[in-house]
This record gives C-alpha cells, sequence and structure tokens, in this order.
C-alpha cells in the first residue's frame, strides 16, 4: 500500500463486505433486491452496445453482434458466458460491486464489459489448421478463449513468481494508492525532490487529508525504496476527464529522461475538428510540445504500429462520431542519438512567448468564449452539434498556472518581462466572457507555484495596504500576508435540496465568489471536504481544522481578500431549475461562525504548500550544451526555425574562418546537423526535425562565432530516412517510436483459406491518410514515408497469398540505378499483434554484404531463387535508405539475444553501420539465432540459417490524431491499380531484374 489512507479505505470497503455474510433473511432479500435494482438503473439504455467488439481490432466487423448479445448476457448474469442464464453457483450478489467510494451502491460504469479485457482478435482470425471462417465463429467460441487467456497469464505470473530467488527481491510489486490521480503525481514528483514521505497535496477531493507515503516504503532509509520516477506512465482514458495539459503538467516531472520513457494517454476525440490534437493541448502541437518537453511521437515520425480499424468499423455501424485513440508521448528531442540531455532548454524571446501564453490561456478557457462557440457549433452538421459545446470543463486558473510551471523550467527568457506583458493581456481581453472575474484566482495561483508576483501582490504593497486602509476583517492582524485562506461552512440544509438530482446533474463546476459593491472576483483552485471545523486563536494567529463528520460541509481556498462570499456552482440545466441564481449558499466576509480567514489552510503541516512548491518549481534547470533560440510566427502559434550561435575556440577552424574560408552546413539526420570546414566538423542536435538545405548561416570573422538558422521540417510526408530511431541508452538500444514484440507469444494465423482474410486488406491500406491515397502511384512519390507504405502494402499482400494466390520464397530489395540488392526477405509467418490491433510478418533479413560464408550459403540454395519463386521491389535511394533504418529496428524490436561485448554498433558508434546498398547494416550479434522456425518453413535454405537475423515488419499507419484517414468505405470502393514491381533472378549468385510485371487484383 502507497499509503495507510488507501490500507484504511480497503479496510472499511472490505468490513461492508463481510457484513453482507451475516444479514438476516430479510436484510438479505432487501439487499438483493437493492442491488438489482441499481443494476437495471446502471445499464446502458441502448439498443446495441458495440464496446467490446473494439478488442478485436482488425477483426471487430465480425465481434460487433457477439459483443452486443454478450453485453446484455454480462449485465443480465453478472458472469462471462454465452448463455443468458446465470449458473447456479452464481447465485449471490457479488458485495465487491455492491459498495464503492461514492457510498453503499453500485457504480460500475454503464459501458463494461468483461470481454473488452481480452485479445478477441485471436478467436476470429483464420487458425492454423482450421477452415472456419470468422463470421462462424459462436459466442461460446470467444467466451473459451477469453477463459483461455485468463489462465494462460495467471500461469505466466506464477511461473515468474515461483522462479525467482527467495533473497531477490520480487519480480512483480503492485502498489495501490486509493485517491486522486493528479495529486499523486503531484506527490510522487514532490517526494523524489524533497526526500520525504509527507506531502502537502490532498488525497482526493472532498478529503482534507494530504498525501503521506509509507516511510517502509518510500522513506530514504527503506531497504528497496519504491519508485517515484518510472520509465513508463499509463493514464488509461484520465484524458477525457481530467484534461491532456493536466496529465502532462504532473507526469512529466516524474518521467524518467531516457529515450525510451513513455507516456501513454487514450481518450475519444470528436469528429468535428481538423485537428483534434492540438484543441485538445490548446495549441500547435510544435509549439507545445517545445513548451512542455512531451510530443506525441507519431506527430514527429508521422506515424504509428497501432492500427484504429476498429473505430473505423465503429463509425460505420453506428454513425458514431468519436474516435478512440491511443498515443503514447516521448521526450522532445530523444529520437535524435546526439541529445544526451533530454532536459535541455530551448531560448525564446519574451514577447513571442507571452503571445504563446496568451493563445493557451484563451484556448483553456475557450468555454467562455460564448461567441465562439456558437460560431463553431452553427458550422456542423447536427449530429456532431452537441459534441462541440463544452462538456467537462477540464481546467481552471491553477491549471493554467501549472503549465507555466512547467514551461518556467524549460526555458531561457527574460521571465518577469514575458509575464508582465501577459499580465497586460489578459486584463485587456474581452473575449472571455468571465474572464476578468478570475483574475484575482490567477494571481493568487501564480504566486501561490512561485511562476509570478504582479505587481500589486508584493509583500511591501500588501503590507501598505493593511496599513493604510486596514479593512474590518484585518483588524486585529499584526501582518497581512500575500495571500491568505478563506474556510467557508456551507449548512447541510443548503445541499439537502441537490443531493436527489446529482446522479443525472452531468459535471457541475463548483466555485467560490466574493462581491463587494462594485467587485466580483471567482475562485474555481478551491478544496472542498465533508466535515466539522474547530477553530483556535485569533486574527493572524487564528487556525483550523477539520473533523470529518456528516453534518456539514466546508470549502477552503486561497485568495487575497475582498467583501462578500457565496459559493456558486456552474451547473447543467438539471440543476439550473432548482437554483435559478446558480447559487447554494452566501454568507457576509465579517460573519465569523461561517467564515474563518487564516493565514494557511486547515491541517496543514509546519511548512505551507505555497513554499513547498515554491522549493520545487525554483530548483536549477541544466544548461549545458549549445541552446536553440526558437523563432515563432507572427501570431505566436507555430515554430519556424532554431537559430544556434557556435563560438568557435579550435585553432584550426579559427585560422580557416580568419582567412576566408566559408563553412557549408550538412544534414546528418532529420534531428541535427554538421557544419564542416576543411576536414573539420562540429555537430548540433535540434529538438525538432530540421532543413538544412535551407539554412541561413552567418560568419562573424573577427568575433569568431557562427550563427545558424534552420527552418522547421514539419510538413505532413516530408520525413527523412531516419524516421525509425534505434538509440544508446545506458549500454543497450531503445527505439523511440515502434514498440517491443515477442514474436513467439503474437498468434500465426493461417492464409490457407482466403476467405477468412476479408480483413486483411482493408487493414494494411488504412497505412495510408486521405492525403496519401491520392497521390500518384509511381516509383517513387516524392514521400519517402509514403513509399516505404506501399512497398509494404505489396509485401502484405503477396505475403497473405491475396495478391497472386501463391506466396513467394522471398523479397529482394533493390534501389533503381543500383547494380546490388541490399536485403533478401523471408517471411515464415503472418501473426497478430493483439495489443497493437494489427499484423506482424515474422521475418528473416539477410542484408548484402561481402564474405566468404554468405557466398557459399548463396551457391548452395541458388537453384530455388529463381523468377517464379521471388519478388522483386524496385525503389529510390530514399526509399532504400530508408528501409535500411527500418530493418535495423525490425530486428531490434524483436530480439531476443544480448548485444555482444564486440557488438558493431559498440565498435563503429553508427546505427545503422552503413547506408551503402553492398555492406550490412545490420550487426552480426542475432544471425543465426533462434533459426529453428526459418529452417522449418524453408528447408531447402538451411545453408542461409547462419546468414538471416529474425525481424518483425508491421504496417506504418497513418495517425487520425494528426490528418484525416479515409474510412473503409472509400477504402473498398477504390480501383486504384497496384504499383508494378519487378521480378528477381538469380544468376551466378547475384540478383538482378529480369522483368516488370502488374500484379492483378486489388491489392
Amino acid at each position: 500500500m502507497c499509503t495507510a489512507d488507501t490500507l484504511a479505505e480497503l479496510r472499511r470497503l472490505w468490513q461492508l463486505y463481510i457484513k453482507t455474510a451475516t444479514c438476516s433473511p430479510s436484510e438479505a432479500k432487501a439487499f438483493e433486491s437493492s442491488y438489482a435494482a441499481d443494476v437495471k438503473a446502471s445499464k446502458a439504455n441502448f439498443e446495441f452496445v458495440f464496446t467490446a467488439s473494439r478488442a478485436a481490432g482488425p477483426l471487430s466487423i465480425y465481434a460487433l453482434k457477439m459483443a452486443s448479445d454478450h453485453y446484455n448476457i454480462y449485465w443480465e448474469t453478472g458472469v462471462c458466458s454465452a448463455v443468458a442464464k446465470r449458473p447456479l453457483e452464481a447465485s449471490h450478489p457479488n458485495p465487491t460491486l455492491a459498495f464503492s467510494m461514492v457510498g453503499d451502491q453500485f457504480a460500475v460504469h454503464y459501458g463494461t464489459d468483461i470481454l473488452s479485457c481480452f485479445h478477441l482478435a485471436e478467436v476470429l482470425a483464420p487458425a492454423v489448421g482450421s477452415s472456419r471462417q470468422p463470421e462462424q465463429t459462436a459466442l461460446k467460441d470467444v467466451v473459451d478463449v477469453c477463459k483461455t487467456q485468463f489462465s494462460r497469464w495467471c500461469a505466466s505470473v506464477s511461473k515468474a513468481l515461483g522462479s525467482q530467488n527467495p533473497s531477490s527481491p520480487s519480480p512483480l510489486i503492485i502498489r495501490f494508492f486509493v485517491g486522486d490521480a493528479l495529486s499523486l503525481c503531484e506527490a510522487l514528483g514532490y517526494s523524489h525532490t524533497m526526500k520525504s514521505t509527507f506531502t502537502p497535496f490532498p488525497v482526493a477531493p472532498w478529503k482534507s487529508a494530504c498525501i503521506a507515503f509509507d516511510p517502509n516504503a518510500y522513506g530514504t532509509s527503506a531497504q528497496s525504496p519504491a519508485p517515484t520516477t518510472f520509465s513508463v506512465i499509463d493514464t488509461s482514458n484520465l484524458l477525457d476527464y481530467l484534461g491532456v495539459l493536466n496529465i502532462i503538467a504532473v507526469t512529466s516531472p516524474i518521467l524518467q529522461r531516457t529515450p525510451s520513457a513513455t507516456l501513454y494517454t487514450e481518450g475519444l476525440s470528436s469528429g468535428s475538428p481538423d485537428n483534434p490534437l492540438a484543441e485538445q493541448i490548446c495549441g500547435d502541437i510544435a509549439t507545445m510540445g517545445l513548451l512542455l518537453g512531451l510530443i506525441p511521437a507519431c506527430f514527429v515520425l508521422q506515424f504509428t504500429n497501432r492500427s484504429n480499424m476498429h473505430e473505423h468499423i465503429v463509425r460505420l455501424s453506428q454513425n458514431a462520431t468519436q474516435s478512440y485513440e491511443r498515443l503514447a508521448w516521448k521526450l522532445i528531442g530523444g529520437a535524435e542519438k546526439l541529445l544526451t540531455d533530454l532536459d535541455c532548454p530551448i531560448n525564446i524571446s519574451a514577447e513571442q512567448l507571452a503571445g504563446i501564453f496568451f493563445n493557451i490561456y484563451l484556448n483553456m478557457f475557450s468555454h467562455e468564449n460564448l461567441a465562439r462557440r456558437l460560431a463553431i457549433a452553427g458550422q456542423l452538421p447536427e449530429p456532431i452539434r452537441p459534441s462541440c459545446l463544452p462538456g467537462i470543463i477540464h481546467y481552471n486558473r491553477r491549471s493554467f498556472v501549472g503549465i507555466l510551471g512547467v514551461v518556467k523550467r524549460r526555458v531561457i527568457t527574460d521571465w518577469d518581462s514575458s509575464m508582465n506583458m501577459l499580465h497586460g493581456k489578459i486584463l485587456n481581453d474581452r473575449t472571455l466572457m468571465i474572464g476578468n472575474n478570475f483574475y484575482q484566482d490567477l494571481c493568487c495561483q501564480l504566486h501561490l507555484l512561485g511562476v509570478f508576483d504582479v505587481d500589486w501582490l508584493s509583500l511591501q504593497k500588501v503590507q501598505e495596504v493593511h496599513r493604510v486602509e486596514r479593512p474590518f476583517v484585518f483588524h486585529d492582524w499584526q501582518t497581512l500576508p500575500q495571500t491568505l485562506c478563506v474556510v467557508f461552512v456551507v449548512p447541510r440544509d443548503h445541499l439537502q435540496p441537490l443531493l436527489p438530482d446529482l446522479d443525472e446533474a452531468g459535471t457541475p463546476v463548483l466555485q467560490c465568489d466574493l462581491r463587494g459593491i462594485t467587485t466580483h472576483n471567482k475562485f474555481s483552485a478551491i478544496n472542498a471536504v465533508f466535515g466539522t471545523i474547530t477553530t483556535s486563536g485569533r486574527g493572524d494567529s487564528k487556525n483550523c481544522s477539520y473533523s470529518r463528520r456528516r453534518h456539514g460541509t466546508s470549502w477552503n481556498f486561497s485568495i487575497s481578500g475582498v467583501v462578500l462570499g457565496a459559493v456558486h456552482c456552474v451547473t447543467t440545466c438539471t440543476l439550473a431549475t432548482k437554483l435559478p441564481s446558480l447559487s447554494i449558499f452566501h454568507a457576509d466576509l465579517g460573519d465569523e461562525q461561517l467564515v474563518h480567514i487564516l493565514r494557511q489552510r486547515p491541517n496543514a503541516g509546519p511548512e505551507s504548500p505555497d513554499e513547498k512548491n515554491l522549493q520545487i518549481d525554483s530548483r536549477p534547470m541544466k544548461t549545458s550544451g549549445t541552446c536553440a533560440f526558437v523563432t515563432l510566427d507572427r501570431e505566436c502559434q507555430s515554430p519556424l526555425s532554431f537559430t544556434i550561435r557556435v563560438d568557435i575556440v579550435d585553432p584550426e577552424i579559427k585560422a580557416s574562418l580568419t582567412s576566408g574560408a566559408t563553412p557549408t552546413v550538412n544534414q546528418v539526420s532529420m534531428h541535427s546537423i554538421a557544419i564542416v570546414l576543411g576536414d573539420k566538423s562540429l555537430q548540433f542536435p535540434f529538438l525538432l526535425p530540421i532543413d538544412a538545405k535551407k539554412a541561413k548561416l552567418r560568419i562573424a570573422r573577427k568575433s569568431l562565432y557562427l550563427e545558424v538558422t534552420l527552418p522547421l521540417k514539419l510538413v505532413l510526408g516530408e520525413t527523412a530516412s531516419d524516421m525509425f530511431p534505434v538509440i544508446p541508452q545506458g549500454g543497450d538500444l531503445a527505439l523511440w517510436n515502434m514498440h517491443r514484440v515477442n514474436l513467439d507469444q503474437c498468434i500465426p494465423f493461417s492464409i490457407a483459406n482466403k476467405k477468412a482474410l476479408g480483413w486483411v486488406n482493408p487493414h494494411v491500406s488504412l497505412m495510408m491518410s486521405d492525403r496519401e491515397r491520392h497521390i500518384p502511384h509511381g516509383l517513387t512519390t516524392g514521400s519517402t514515408l509514403l513509399d516505404v507504405k506501399r512497398s509494404l502494402h505489396f509485401i502484405f499482400g503477396q505475403a497473405s497469398g491475396l495478391a497472386e494466390g501463391k506466396t513467394p520464397l522471398g523479397y529482394a530489395m533493390k534501389a533503381k540505378d543500383e547494380q546490388e540488392t541490399f536485403v533478401m526477405l523471408y517471411i515464415t509467418d503472418l501473426r497478430l499483434d493483439v495489443g497493437s490491433h494489427t499484423m506482424v510478418a515474422d521475418a528473416w533479413v539477410m542484408p548484402s554484404s561481402p564474405t566468404f560464408e554468405k557466398a557459399e550459403a548463396f551457391s548452395q540454395v541458388v537453384g530455388y531463387l529463381i523468377p517464379s519463386n521471388m519478388k522483386m521491389l524496385g525503389m529510390g535511394v530514399e526509399e532504400r535508405k530508408a528501409w535500411t533504418h527500418l530493418l535495423v529496428a525490425a530486428t531490434e524490436r524483436c530480439r531476443t539475444w544480448e548485444h555482444k561485448t564486440n557488438c558493431e554498433y559498440r565498435i563503429q558508434g553508427d546505427i545503422p553501420l552503413t547506408l551503402e546498398p553492398d555492406e550490412s547494416p545490420i550487426c552480426s550479434c542475432g544471425a543465426g539465432v533462434g533459426t529453428e522456425s526459418f529452417v522449418k518453413k524453408y528447408p531447402m535454405l538451411r545453408p542461409l540459417a547462419p546468414c538471416v537475423t529474425r525481424a518483425v515488419i508491421s504496417p506504418l499507419f497513418a495517425s487520425s490524431y494528426i490528418e484525416k484517414v479515409g474510412n473503409l468505405e472509400d477504402i473498398a470502393s477504390n480501383n486504384t491499380p497496384p504499383t508494378p514491381a519487378p521480378v528477381a533472378m538469380v544468376r551466378n549468385g547475384a540478383l538482378l531484374v529480369e522483368r516488370k510485371v502488374v500484379l492483378l487484383g486489388r491489392y
């Protein structure tokens, strides 16, 4: 347990569970009746519920009816079954579902279906040796496979735990925490920085206790301390309920600074905006990535290995307006191996930074811009119109200030000037109808989080107000601090009329208003708890403590002072009928029974949370290396260029410059350049892709420095060949934008029954976005990524047998105008990568390299590599270079072997080893390892076994978060002819191009 509060809450719930075992017959009957009524009321009121069909991935079209049938059975019987009748042994209500944090009632989400937890593609895909069609699969088959999978998972965990050394730490430790996710992340970051188990962050809304970690697990003297930073953070669907910026603000500090570190988010995006991700993060994706330090990997490299074909199927079947998306966020710059400091700052002008902040401010609180909302709604079709109106309001002024705090740690600028300019823009803004009503709330949070102090909130001016004006509520205060905590007690009888409607009221926002004769200030960053208040002392020595009881409700919040208070509810139509004024309760600020003004919040520790946060937010920032200056467009929305200044210290380069030599700027990778002068070279990495061809170079020969300005290269389709980075990390290699795959655990599927493969072509066709599908076919298209995708489309069409009926023995890849075939590829199986809802090819690669062993092996099998058995993939040189990078990543993704001490990657320091077509880009560590399946599939190619390395080839899908991806109806009606491909033949041990053929069929 992470905290003692978690253990106490679990104990409370378990005591409620146990209590049901001792109920009298009448109590048991009443309990069962109440339980059944709650279940019935909670069930989704739809004719069909297809949610679980997503678990079938690309085969979800076959799971729609079964998903809907099982949903009804599950909610009727409470068990995973194909029969709509509860088993006799399941005759009692499950007490673990009868009680919850919301009270003594059933609180399971209406969309819950246990089938969603399993990989349904396994049962629907054609099994090896089976002739069953996917549509012939019965619900009983699906349920049986789910039970089998669960059994396998349990056995796997049991095996891992059973094989451990008793004296070693357990390989599996699950730590539990009951409370608010954002508070937990803040507390972990605080504990990591301050080395303290007590934190100033509340356990959850409506609770007064702060998170205090178990000292035995998180203390500095713990034998095996629990982690407070993480290589992977999975946030499930919290994005929909908390907002992505709130999640990034608290998870970024506890994400380890390594290339492989990943933050996962998932949520439902509306089909209305052109760029749903930019709308969610309240700004341009590249700009927000630079400011926050995290960016979606699919945005930088423009593809993902995860398929969302099931979302297209759901949209077709339900006319849905939302799409489920899962994103992997990476540390920006992590794709560049030259960038060793993943916390490297950026330099930006104070004026442009203020412009960015103001744009973020307007976007975060766009729900307050009524004119904009109505204009957007008026332009949308009727079915989509309701989804564009504000539902859950994710952000308050503290959220905005939290983002500013993250940025403050990452930028080099005149911070005070930037904040003063932002302050002026916010004061003069009239687009947000109630923006100025939250002005004091904003200034208060800026101070509390240590981001900035506006002029009037300086300690000197606050003390001057206290000395001159002496407000009546502070008449017995000796000194006045910059901020205060006001505790406002709301009698329970004022809440009672609202309680029956709360379940149907949506998600209303609770806030506190402070009004004067001519003033009206709103505060949304508040804490609310049930309980009673006990006070002691007076004036600035007054203290309060909470006692949690069910007799009243108290709200505490921090302000800088005004006159009249009221608790308000930004509400839904349901509550508006009972709250015409939207006010729950109000009282005069001088009412000492209901209003308590304090120096710090009740139940606070010896140090205030403001001081704690100031310590966290002011920690020093690394500034090693060259810091790039970022220039944005005039609207301060999108980044245009990076500029670096390089002071020349090398004597030879100094001499060359003073003698008049002019350096050149060369592209090294999509993220780095080299400034070359003679035989000297200086390399510089950048956080985002840049275009060295358009570089502007300024030379200061007397002052001996260079200034290089490089435009960013973020246009869709303009990716470089090194879009599959493999990065050295701690003596190993890390993949930046591709997940690892255990091929032996991926279920193979049969290609013998072509009628059972109707899903394959639509699946791989979704690699192409709408934009890409309309680009004319040819050997090269001008987009290296699209060229690779079309080659992959060809490979999967051939490997599945859908293109010509017969699968080739292998594939040879060769660039136009180059004599050598640079790699040969052999596919032994097509498998399901169920975790990413896609298919992969279990492949073996043999790069070209002039070694005697390969030549000898090749000579023994040359008779089998005839044109009728082989397929040649012709391509341009840039695509060939991209495949060189891809094959390195493909072998790394599935490796089960360790790199040797004499690994060529280590010795040469280059990954890939070469881009030349006649040399191997892959190290030799994995050659010949685990080739039993290769020899079993192709016994005639046994001599090649020592020369091949296992690889996983997967589709590269367009991300619908980034650009529009054609729906399945468009793909089905697309009659674009496939790309012609040359056929290979063998002469004297070398692969040559013999002739051109056009593949028949629509693959």
